[in-house]
């Protein structure tokens, strides 16, 4: 808000030739509070004043012998670059007024000079011209804070860009590692055939991006992906959310409604966590699989339905078919492809590159200048085994990104979670067990080549070996072939 006080502090510019009018002007404004008044009695001088000043206001005579007001106002349209032009004239001629206002003034003053006028016009233009004056700056920072918001987004999609073209990965998949890298493999294989597929992994590990990718890359691509967690919604829930409902079915049902079968025609219907379906619901999913039609709950009629099931469980579905939990024939139904989806901590050299698609996306939402993980930060982000997998060091550079200081370009270590920084490096196997020595060892040399970029020289430096002792390992783990060692000492691995 403009106050009184900004009002009266205002930069004013009085120009007439005859002095009397310039002093009268002076006193009037002075008594009235005003304290940024200059004057001139040189019209040729305002702009070269203007230009140094940025006057709030210039109180301008039409009317004088070397320059006139008109040719004044010509030359201080090419400073004020977007055409608001502070100006308030001084004229005894009726007709200057009409001509004064067209040439770009915003009021006038009529000779002779009505002090109480001259306040009140004084008064509302500097007003105005203070609110035109915040109002571009807010215009500017908005748009200054437009441009971060693309340059972020540009380093985000470079950064999705460079992990795609250098693993030759789908958009918004990771996938250095062998493991998942052979996740990406099989996808494409089985996105182009119409076969269920039901997707294993832990949970946070990324299975709804690997559904999606499937779709995408499947024949369906232009149809509906529908994703429903199955374990969200009690059994009554679940089936009028499936198979829709009529008018009347229960209470609250006051109009037809269709379920997420009818939604995902012709497209892709994702069953997430479908392990935890209870015995009844399972039977009803299995026929609406097996017979490609379903049935809206109070309805009498079945609808034919053109969907791809695509399901998803952090469940052994295996041991709940011995169990009796889950239906065999279900089980069947949706594991007609199976695609095991690897824990973080299995594929340790995606942490880093995962970690620095995430900070961007963290940092474009948050509007941080943040691109970058600091090497301490990095090598802990290694250490740390991640039970909560992708979607744990998805919250850790949320976290990290708002912890950092405004100053920042990078993560620190101090802005990682507490649970990250106390990590200290546990190899485990899928069952739970330590691993072998040797396995140890290599998971750590890995993750050093990872850290240092596949850079071989500064690896065997972190790992206080030789150079040809690191070669013969890394080539014994099949990271390397040939027979014998590269020239260049410093050389750099190629992305694997």
């Amino acid at each position: 808000m403009i106050n009184i006080g900004d009002i009266h502090g205002a930069n004013i510019l009085i120009v007439d030739d005859q002095e009397e009018n310039v002093q009268m002007l002076e006193r009037t404004l002075r008594v009235a509070g005003y304290t940024g008044i200059t004057s001139t009695r040189d019209p040729k001088a305002v702009c070269s004043l203007h230009a140094k000043n940025r006057y709030d206001l210039i109180l301008l005579d039409l009317v004088m012998p070397t320059m006139d007001g008109f040719q004044v106002m010509e030359t201080l349209k090419e400073i004020e670059k977007d055409s608001y032009l502070p100006v308030l004239v001084i004229t005894a001629e009726p007709e200057h007024k009409l001509r004064a206002l067209q040439a770009g003034a915003k009021d006038f003053l009529s000779k002779p000079l009505d002090l109480a006028e001259v306040l009140m016009r004084v008064y509302n233009m500097v007003e105005v011209r203070l609110l035109h004056v915040a109002m571009k700056r807010l215009y500017d920072q908005v748009l200054d804070e437009q441009k971060e918001q693309e340059r972020l987004a540009s380093a985000l999609q470079e950064a999705m860009v460079r992990v795609t073209h250098d693993f030759d990965e789908p958009r918004g998949i990771v996938a250095k590692s062998s493991p998942m890298r052979q996740v990406v493999d099989l996808v494409r294989r089985v996105a182009k055939v119409d076969s269920t597929v039901l997707i294993f992994g832990e949970s946070g590990s990324g299975k709804e991006r690997i559904a999606r990718l499937v779709h995408e890359e499947s024949t369906r691509a232009a149809g509906p992906f529908i994703a429903v967690n199955c374990g969200a919604l009690t059994e009554t829930l679940l089936e009028t959310e499936l198979f829709g409902h009529t008018r009347g079915a229960f209470t609250g049902a006051i109009a037809d409604r269709a379920g997420l079968f009818e939604a995902a025609h012709t497209g892709t219907l994702f069953l997430d966590e479908i392990g935890e379906v209870s015995p009844g619901m399972q039977v009803k999913l299995l026929r609406a699989i097996q017979e490609r039609e379903i049935r809206r709950v109070g309805d009498t009629k079945n609808r034919k339905v053109d969907v791809r099931i695509l399901a998803a469980t952090n469940r052994d579905l295996a041991k709940a078919v011995v169990d009796g939990t889950f239906r065999q024939d279900l089980f069947y139904r949706v594991k007609v492809v199976d695609l095991r989806l690897p824990a973080l901590r299995e594929r340790r050299e995606d942490i880093l590159p995962l970690a620095r698609v995430l900070l961007a996306d963290a940092a474009l939402r948050m509007k941080r200048k943040i691109s970058g993980v600091a090497p301490e930060a990095a090598d802990q982000l290694l250490r740390y085994n991640w039970p909560g997998n992708v979607r744990e060091l998805e919250n850790a550079m949320e976290r990290a990104v708002a912890f950092a200081l405004p100053s920042t370009t990078r993560v620190e270590f101090e802005d990682l979670p507490e649970e990250v920084r106390m990590a200290v490096a546990k190899p485990m196997a899928t069952n739970g067990q330590a691993l072998p020595l040797e396995e140890v060892e290599k998971e750590h040399i890995l993750a050093t080549l990872a850290l240092n970029n596949g850079n071989q020289t500064l690896t065997a430096k972190h790992l206080q070996i030789g150079a040809a002792t690191l070669y013969r390992k890394l080539k014994r783990y099949g990271v390397i072939g040939g027979e014998t060692r590269p020239a260049d000492a410093a050389s750099t691995l190629p992305s694997t």
